[in-house]
């Protein structure tokens, strides 16, 4: 009986050992993983200044380009932006007159 209790002794301690080894790798797997979270955040942030340096660009190549041309092409960003403006004016003024 007491080779019997000894060899479930060392059954339970060998499982808590390997518990323990999962354990640590699954702990280290986490902060590999929340670096990799933290290194990706900092790339999305760059490049969403990136995206943001490209497009005013690429706004400031068409209105170039528009004004070099001197045609009367449209620049459907302008005629967009007038369109929201005047909509908003449309909406306060009907604010002040109720």
């Amino acid at each position: 009986m007491s080779s019997d209790l000894t060899s479930q002794m060392q059954r339970v301690v060998e499982k808590a050992s390997k518990v323990a080894n999962i354990n640590t790798s699954l702990r280290d797997k986490v902060r590999e993983l929340e670096d990799q979270i933290v290194y990706l955040q900092e790339t999305l942030g760059a490049m969403q200044v990136e995206h943001s340096d490209f497009n005013n660009q690429l706004q400031q190549r068409n209105l170039a380009l528009t004004v070099q041309s001197g045609s009367p092409t449209r620049d459907t960003y302008s005629e967009e932006k007038i369109a929201e403006l005047i909509r908003e004016i449309d909406r306060c003024m009907k604010l002040l007159s109720a």
